[in-house]
């Protein structure tokens, strides 16, 4: 049985993404016990690369005002998890990769993951329970808010806005001073000229809203 205090780290969410963020927290050197839970109770009791799934979500009460960070892709179901976790009294944690080069005027928010190689410059703001992916580039006094994720190698340039639960897809590009609305996706390898606006699905070059019932 696992009590409070055993524990130093929480993941929640054991699959591929989850594995990518315990290598992060491994990285920092940070933590002595990292555990895992997962609401696929397959998972429940496994050994992945060192590290117990302890149970399902239903045992968040059990952990106390322990550390933890959400480590599931998809931004709603993030964020409900992440809600879910603030109200069973557990404490956000923000993750970076020791290869990820952070602007020391950048803020970084609690369960925000940074992944290797990611850069992330000068005065850029960096919400709640966000995504910044494997080579991902933040340029100056970007403001990029709760819940978002920005996928493997995606850029933004100067004062770039990407608002809560947006996804920024693999390569894509934003150019400066332009904003991408509330859960909008932008395409991989996309390049966003002008502002998007909420709720939209773009890609191509130059980015263009997608027709309805298009892939994504």
């Amino acid at each position: 049985m696992i009590v409070n205090g055993d524990v130093d780290l929480i993941l929640w969410g054991a699959g591929g993404h989850g594995l990518v963020v315990l290598d992060v927290a491994r990285s920092m050197s940070a933590t002595s016990k990292i555990c895992f839970i997962d609401d696929d109770r397959r998972r429940v009791g496994q050994d992945l690369d060192g590290c117990l799934v302890l149970g399902d979500s239903t045992i968040l009460t059990t952990l106390g005002n322990t550390q933890f960070v959400v480590s599931i892709g998809q931004n709603a179901l993030r964020a409900q998890c992440f809600e879910r976790g603030l109200a069973a009294g557990l404490r956000p944690v923000s993750l970076t990769h020791r290869s990820a080069m952070i602007s020391p005027s950048a803020e970084i928010g609690p369960g925000t993951v940074v992944m290797p190689g990611a850069i992330i410059n000068h005065g850029a703001q960096v919400g709640r329970n966000c995504i910044i992916n494997s080579g991902a580039i933040v340029e100056h006094e970007c403001v990029i808010e709760d819940h978002v994720h920005l996928s493997p190698r995606a850029a933004l340039g100067g004062n770039v806005k990407i608002r809560q639960f947006a996804h920024i897809g693999i390569g894509a590009v934003v150019l400066p001073n332009t904003e991408v609305g509330m859960q909008s996706t932008v395409g991989a390898g996309a390049v966003v000229l002008h502002d998007i606006g909420p709720n939209l699905i773009v890609a191509g070059v130059p980015a263009k809203k997608l027709s309805m019932g298009s892939a994504t």
